[in-house]
């Protein structure tokens, strides 16, 4: 889903000055139990809100991460990243006939025995709806790619759908009722109606929604947590968790503490910058607490909203990139919990990614002679001007981002270095990733925007950088109109052959670090801290660790 995403903020040393000793103790030696485990009972905390508990209208992480508790996918991606059956029977493919050669007909062969959790089955009604649903032009939805290239959707047999494409989509296993496209599967007989007389925009359900998946919701409480009951009809059996609880934690800071007087059993996505504390807090056997972090497709990044007079200016872009240094952002802030990237695709992880692209590396130098160039000169406060302008501009990232704030103050000090004043205005994540007009992001109401964007295995980022994308109806909220990177990201999404779809992607990324609309900072290895009580957890790389739950067991 392509899901944005979010946090940061300046390394807090006082929290604990000895990690072990404001602990809790009473971990015990490995295989006792930790005495304060609630058998059968999971609570996890992240550092965001959410809007919405349905992921058709939210593209947070959180929203996500709790659809994969509460929904079904077609597919959803296993540990090593590898797409694996979810609501189908079998992962469609060429190979087995559920893909035409042409890619122009797919076949989703559904399970027969899921049920929604009010008992109704799940059916090749619900994927036709939920296609609707997504390019209903009043849904405030955050993207209808790969959705507005069907045609229509045969459901002769309810438990297969055959959908027939107006043209061959290849990332269509991600996107369709996939984990990237930020539509799960949707219950046609409890939201039909509303649909027909609008949208679904205000329903009731997206606060309470009733699912497919392992887990059904019993209470949502804003700001404050979401109560998950395991559903004992799901059909790949019944959990093994009796309850989920997911803690509303905007304080990083408080889920550490919170985690270490086990009120909860599991940080997730945490931040590099806390991760000596983390790595100390897992040594430590007391401590009853395992530490790691997990390879993402998730990359942080500074978004330039095109349309704003100053940042529209390359020149501006090409400077801001010399003049930001990678390094010390991934050795100061995120403490080598990522891997330094000048593209989209992950140097570790995507086949599509290439090193053969214009790099900036860190040199202000370079950066004050292309703004000489440019005809900005400094002024006696040491900012530039050009025109009777300053050269000062709006820099944004969540308020709740640990990691965002502190970058943002290494950011101002760096850019001011060259001449260059950003001032901080930061969003609630609720607010930065809100759909539509009234989303800071996609209604295109910032200047330059600091935040992490969680991609999907298939290299297509179309939804973000496509010129047919243009947010709020897609998301490309820099408004980037590059016709040959726009041209190659179609030409990848039109075939399934791999070398040319690499070929492809090698365009995208070329152009991009030659325009710089954005400038691309690293790939995160995202710390997760829990209970060495749970069982089960082995987390996905692609859009969310929680591939699996029913499977998990404390």
């Amino acid at each position: 889903m392509r899901q944005p995403w979010f946090r940061i903020a300046l390394a807090v040393a006082a929290v604990c000055l000895a990690v072990a000793g404001c602990a809790k103790q009473g971990g015990g030696a490995p295989g006792a139990g930790n005495s304060w485990t609630r058998p059968g009972v999971f609570r996890f905390a992240e550092n965001q809100d959410v809007k919405t508990l349905n992921p058709v209208l939210g593209a947070s992480a959180s929203t996500g991460d709790l659809s994969m508790f509460i929904f079904s996918y077609a597919v959803r991606y296993d540990d090593r990243g590898k797409p694996v059956p979810d609501a189908v029977s079998e992962v469609p493919t060429v190979a087995n006939g559920d893909v035409s050669r042409d890619g122009l007909t797919l076949k989703y062969k559904l399970r027969r025995n899921i049920t929604w959790q009010d008992g109704v089955p799940l059916t090749c009604r619900d994927l036709r709806f939920t296609w609707q649903v997504v390019i209903n032009p009043r849904t405030n939805v955050a993207t209808t790619d790969g959705y507005k290239d069907i045609r229509s959707i045969d459901c002769s047999n309810p438990y297969v759908a055959v959908v027939h494409m107006k043209k061959l989509y290849a990332p269509y296993l991600q996107q369709l009722w996939g984990v990237n496209g930020n539509a799960t599967i949707l219950p046609e007989h409890l939201l039909a109606a509303e649909n027909a007389a609008g949208s679904i925009n205000q329903s009731a359900y997206n606060a309470k929604p009733i699912g497919s998946g392992p887990f059904r919701v019993v209470q949502w409480q804003r700001g404050n947590q979401v109560l998950l009951q395991a559903y004992p009809r799901y059909f790949l059996g019944a959990p093994k968790l009796r309850e989920v609880v997911f803690k509303i934690m905007p304080d990083e800071n408080t889920m550490e503490t919170q985690l270490q007087t086990h009120a909860i059993d599991m940080l997730a996505r945490g931040t590099g910058i806390n991760w000596p504390r983390y790595a100390a807090l897992g040594a430590d056997p007391r401590n009853g607490l395992k530490a790691i972090r997990v390879d993402s497709f998730e990359f942080d990044h500074i978004d330039f909203n095109l349309r704003r007079p100053i940042v529209s200016d390359r020149n501006v872009r090409l400077a801001l990139a010399y003049a930001t240094n990678r390094n010390e952002i991934i050795d100061k802030i995120y403490h080598g919990s990522a891997i330094p990237s000048e593209t989209d695709q992950s140097p570790a992880l995507s086949w599509a990614y290439t090193d053969k692209v214009e790099h900036h590396p860190f040199d202000p130098a370079k950066a004050r002679q292309i703004l000489d160039a440019d005809g900005w000169t400094t002024g006696p406060d040491g900012i530039r001007y050009k025109a009777g302008r300053r050269l000062e501009f709006d820099l944004s990232t969540q308020t709740e981002s640990t990691n965002g704030r502190a970058v943002q103050t290494l950011l101002q000090r760096e850019w001011h270095d060259v001449g260059v004043q950003a001032d901080v205005k930061n969003y609630s994540t609720a607010q930065m990733f809100a759909n539509g007009d009234a989303g800071i992001l996609e209604g295109g109401h910032y200047d330059a925007a600091l935040y992490a964007w969680v991609a999907s295995a298939d290299p297509d980022d179309s939804t973000i950088y496509s010129a047919q994308d243009f947010a709020p109806r897609g998301q490309n909220s820099l408004f980037w109109d590059n016709p040959r990177a726009t041209a190659a990201i179609n030409d990848a999404l039109s075939t399934i052959d791999q070398g040319r779809r690499k070929a492809d992607y090698a365009i995208v990324q070329r152009e991009m670090t030659r325009d710089v609309p954005t400038i691309i900072i690293s790939f995160r290895k995202e710390p997760y801290v829990y209970n060495t009580d749970l069982r089960g957890f082995t987390p996905s790389p692609v859009i969310s660790a929680f591939w699996d739950p029913w499977e998990y067991s404390i």
